[in-house]
């Protein structure tokens, strides 16, 4: 028997308009499908950008509080930190959502945001990271607007590696300061360059900080950790010197 054909069209239409709608259902819009973090569909994070809407638009640190992925990452002019409880971001809920912050969110349609595997950004600059665990979207990062110059005499890093320990601070410009085991820190340090730079790596919850620091072909380079990696468990960075003619040297900060 051969099949009708008013029969079979409007299936093969179903079929067709099927293929197009599925792979859509997470697209948010044209800079971001939330597929890219593990999500399927977009209601939920559309659920969620509205309460974090209402939320700082009320500024309200309670509602704020139930929607932020703990612990949550805080990066200014003066470094990185982290904030691991409710009370502490209550305490300070004024500092990490300052209006610069808020307005980013509030002022920038869902259907604008970007996204990559990091996560979804909020703000042209970033201000605010929302990530996803595969069951709820929580706010990750927040990157605050500079405020100021680098402040002297503002530590930035410390690294005690296996043979050296190493300070980085703001002293007229970023400086880098090395003690070469088992030298004392009585002593004069046995290396000092000052004139670094400073810059950032990474996105969402993975931003870290990079201080590099030359002295004349040599490059010293201090990082604090990203994600992923190899590093040990009670790692807080790492410190690498690159040499003109022969392999670079790494050590883990600890």
């Amino acid at each position: 028997m051969i099949p009708n054909k008013r029969t079979l069209a409007p299936a093969f239409f179903v079929l067709i308009i099927s293929n197009f709608a599925f792979p859509q259902a997470a697209l948010l819009g044209p800079n971001c499908d939330l597929s890219v973090v593990g999500a399927t569909e977009a209601k939920s994070f559309l659920t969620f950008d509205r309460e974090l809407r209402e939320a700082l638009s009320k500024q309200d640190a309670g509602m704020t509080a139930l929607l932020v992925k703990y612990p949550l990452r805080i990066n200014d002019d003066r470094g990185g930190y982290y904030l691991h409880d409710v009370i502490s971001l209550g305490l300070r809920f004024q500092e990490v959502f300052p209006p610069a912050v808020r307005d980013a969110v509030l002022k920038q349609r869902a259907e604008t945001l970007w996204c990559n595997a990091e996560g979804v950004m909020y703000g042209g600059d970033g201000a605010m990271w929302v990530s996803y665990n595969g069951k709820r979207y929580g706010v990750a990062t927040i990157n605050l607007p500079t405020k100021s110059k680098l402040v002297a005499n503002t530590v930035r890093f410390v690294c005690d590696a296996d043979k050296h320990r190493v300070i980085i601070d703001a002293e007229a410009g970023l400086r880098y300061r090395a003690w070469t085991k088992p030298h004392s820190l009585t002593e004069k340090p046995d290396m000092e360059i000052t004139n670094g730079k400073e810059s950032y790596e990474g996105s969402g919850a993975c931003v870290h900080a990079v201080w590099t620091f030359a002295e004349g072909t040599t490059e010293f380079i201090v990082s604090e950790l990203g994600c992923g990696g190899d590093s040990p468990p009670d790692a807080t960075g790492a410190l690498e010197v690159y040499f003109p003619d022969k392999p670079s040297v790494t050590w883990w900060c600890r």
